[in-house]
């Protein structure tokens, strides 16, 4: 297995695994890191969804990249286990986790019931931290290579939107998780950092937002960001140019959370 790069293709015969990688953020950063000469895992929950998305990125890729489907359930710890036993027969050096899987619904908070509490603690928390314990794991055994994992939180963790309790207080928590990941495996040399994306236009943000090109219009840079925009975010803190970041919160907001 070749581990070297270029400035074109600077995860040239990396191996990632990105969580929530069928659509939206997570495909984008996928197809991203394809591009960039990655063998890439995708992960996701629905088997239609997922086929597609790994079709679309083994038609981008080159014939001795791999491009795996992995169906999961992040909230499931038994899914997780199952994902990362897979990954370890099919990935003998693992250098890069996106922790990207996550949703949020809007509920105004004398409305939320404790079942969409649990809900969203669940998938955006516990199961994000699942993730990134295994990938962990698996990394302090491979010194001397580029490792890095990348969690996806929101800028609502870092300022108040109201009716997005449960989500915003999940990514808050995830924040402070990436800190002491950073500080703990410093000393290992594997790389913990937060990427949080300010609205995005994504065809789920569409559908559950129909204020989106409101919103969109008061981003200080005048649009909303897009997957792309999320990937080359992402890109840069997987790659090995990035090897002396650790426990930062890269924020891609078009300057949204400075008002």
């Amino acid at each position: 297995m070749t581990t070297s790069h270029t400035s074109s293709q600077p995860l040239l015969g990396q191996n990632i695994v990105v969580t929530g990688a069928s659509e939206g953020i997570g495909f984008g950063i996928a197809a991203r890191f394809v591009d960039a000469g990655a063998n890439v895992a995708v992960a996701a929950r629905r088997p239609a969804v997922l086929t597609d998305a790994v079709a679309q990125l083994q038609s981008k890729g080159d014939a001795d990249q791999r491009i795996l489907a992995i169906e999961a359930d992040i909230c499931d710890k038994d899914s997780v286990a199952a994902m990362f036993d897979r990954i370890a027969d099919e990935f003998p050096v693992l250098n890069g986790l996106v922790a990207n899987a996550g949703s949020g619904a809007v509920t105004p908070f004398l409305d939320v019931t404790l079942d969409e509490w649990h809900r969203s603690i669940d998938l955006n928390l516990t199961g994000t931290f699942m993730c990134v314990q295994a990938a962990a794991r698996a990394m302090v055994t491979t010194p001397d290579v580029n490792r890095s994992i990348v969690v996806t939180s929101s800028i609502r963790a870092l300022g108040v939107r109201p009716s997005l309790a449960p989500y915003a207080t999940a990514k808050a928590g995830l924040n402070q998780l990436v800190r002491v990941a950073a500080y703990e495996l410093a000393p290992t040399g594997v790389r913990v950092n937060a990427l949080s994306p300010g609205i995005t236009a994504t065809p789920l943000a569409r559908d559950r937002n129909s204020l989106l090109d409101e919103r969109a219009a008061t981003v200080p840079m005048g649009r909303a960001g897009t997957p792309a925009d999320m990937a080359e975010a992402a890109l840069f803190l997987c790659a090995p140019g990035s090897e002396f970041v650790t426990g930062t919160n890269m924020v891609v907001d078009g300057g949204e959370s400075l008002h």
